[in-house]
């Protein structure tokens, strides 16, 4: 009988064994598992990069961490994550001018094929320069960046800017970004924490 007893309790830690050890075994598929569709779609869904420099102060600053969309659709103001045409690394910048259209800065308003556009993103920058009697971003227009006679801009190319106009390397400076450069579209600011905000 004491032996019974004795078999049925080895058996019974053995089961117990043979549990722990399917439970692990599944435990550790499962995380296997959640790494690779993580890394699956941060190469093709989404990015979580670090905005550098302070080039879209105030509406990014310098260590912020961003959620990029890299299927997101490509819009006016539009906040963007892109290699730079210079080829010096990737930055974020805000979509001002789409294919087809003429760009043109006039006393610190922003013309599109000649008519006006408000940029609402920027109207405290834009009154507190007004009562400065300064400009935030100097008049320029699309022949100046494209080198054409009528400075339109062509099929799958966008023109950015900083929203820190007076700071920014942007088109103004490595011309019209190739939609082909484009990693995707900025959606949500995640850190720092206390301060998340979202761009759509």
């Amino acid at each position: 009988m004491a032996e019974m007893n004795r078999k049925r309790i080895i058996h019974k830690k053995n089961r117990k064994r043979q549990k722990h050890k399917e439970l692990g075994r599944e435990v550790a598929i499962t995380f296997l598992i959640v790494i690779l569709i993580g890394l699956l779609l941060s190469r093709f869904v989404f990015s979580l990069p670090e905005n550098v420099g302070y080039g879209m102060m105030n509406s990014l600053r310098d260590g912020d961490r961003v959620y990029v969309n890299r299927l997101g659709k490509l819009r006016r103001f539009s906040l963007i994550y892109f290699k730079q045409p210079d080829g010096k690394g990737t930055a974020i910048r805000r979509i001002i001018g789409l294919p087809g259209e003429q760009v043109r800065y006039t006393n610190d308003d922003l013309y599109i094929n000649d008519r006006l556009v408000v940029e609402r993103f920027l109207q405290k920058s834009l009154a507190q320069a007004k009562l400065a009697d300064e400009v935030i971003t100097k008049d320029f227009d699309s022949t100046d960046i494209l080198k054409t006679d009528d400075g339109t801009i062509p099929d799958g190319h966008y023109l950015v800017l900083g929203d820190n106009r007076g700071y920014a390397t942007d088109s103004r400076y490595y011309g019209v970004v190739d939609k082909k450069k484009i990693i995707g579209t900025v959606e949500l600011r995640w850190w720092p924490f206390y301060q998340i905000r979202s761009y759509r």
